[in-house]
């Protein structure tokens, strides 16, 4: 009898033991799963972050090259084919209210105007370029929204002109002084803007990239290299040293036997670091040709 409740009472523990190893296995087999498929999260992740990367890293190539390209602010805007609306602001007499009814004078509107990183023309007449106008501005209703808005906030001011206009069809800007000033007090609005300042790295992506880079140059491909006096050397022989080289396609110039003929046609021209140099050039034609396919 003793043995029967021993054997019973063994069994009853051995079930209750593997029973609870059993969940404990389970548990693990559990653990182990989430632990594998947060493995594979991160990893999705890691990939997602490193492809987001490399394509930040492109579109900063691309800005930077359009950077030293050299082209002028007026070329980049007819190779752009939607509207670029920027804003243009004069103001004159700033107040907000004070004890009393009383209203006291202050200066908020170049305050606020900073964070559109807008851009002085001289006096009180600004600029906030296309890169930085909101995009849901569409018209004057949106327009006297937004000022309103973002840069009264209660307060008051004397507006010379609020305006939002197209700079590709309804701007002209020129300097006609025969000088170049050295300290000037006004800008044209083509002598403040900056190529980040027309266009978003999305929307320089969309210009007419192929016609920018296929209406480049050897010059263009080097510049980031080439100090500003040998850029000069290159402007100058462009014609002969692009006829020296059988005036190569970008194709055919992201090909890595052009190395050596660049560098004997550089040398030639007295480039300082002819192998350096070709190196480059056939480093930007690949890049360039690789998005151009």
């Amino acid at each position: 009898m003793e043995y029967l409740f021993s054997a019973a009472v063994g069994w009853v523990v051995s079930n209750i033991l593997n029973r609870f190893f059993f969940r404990a296995r389970k548990t693990n087999q559990i653990i182990e799963a989430m632990e594998g498929r947060l493995a594979d999260k991160d990893k999705s992740i890691e990939r997602l972050m490193k492809g987001e990367k490399r394509r930040t890293k492109e579109r900063h190539h691309i800005v930077q090259a359009l950077k030293r390209s050299g082209l002028s602010a007026d070329k980049l805007i007819d190779k752009y084919d939607k509207p670029l609306n920027a804003i243009l602001i004069s103001y004159a007499t700033q107040v907000e209210p004070a004890t009393s009814g009383f209203y006291r004078k202050c200066k908020f509107v170049q305050e606020e105007l900073k964070s559109h990183n807008a851009r002085s023309l001289g006096g009180q007449d600004f600029l906030i370029p296309p890169a930085n106008v909101p995009k849901w501005i569409k018209n004057n209703k949106d327009l006297q929204k937004w000022f309103e808005e973002e840069i009264l906030k209660k307060r008051y001011c004397k507006l010379k002109f609020l305006i939002l206009f197209d700079l590709r069809k309804k701007a002209f800007w020129q300097n006609y002084v025969p000088y170049k000033q050295k300290k000037p007090w006004n800008f044209t609005i083509g002598e403040i803007l900056r190529i980040e300042d027309l266009f978003t790295e999305a929307q320089i992506s969309k210009i007419a990239l192929s016609d920018i880079v296929r209406s480049g140059d050897i010059a263009w491909l080097a510049s980031d290299i080439l100090s500003p006096d040998e850029l000069e050397i290159i402007h100058k022989n462009q014609s002969l040293i692009e006829g020296e080289l059988g005036n190569p396609s970008l194709r055919l110039l992201s090909n890595d036997g052009m190395v050596a003929t660049l560098s004997t046609v550089l040398a030639q021209h007295g480039i300082s670091s002819p192998d350096e140099v070709a190196s480059v050039i056939v480093g930007e034609a690949k890049f360039w040709h690789s998005r151009l396919r």
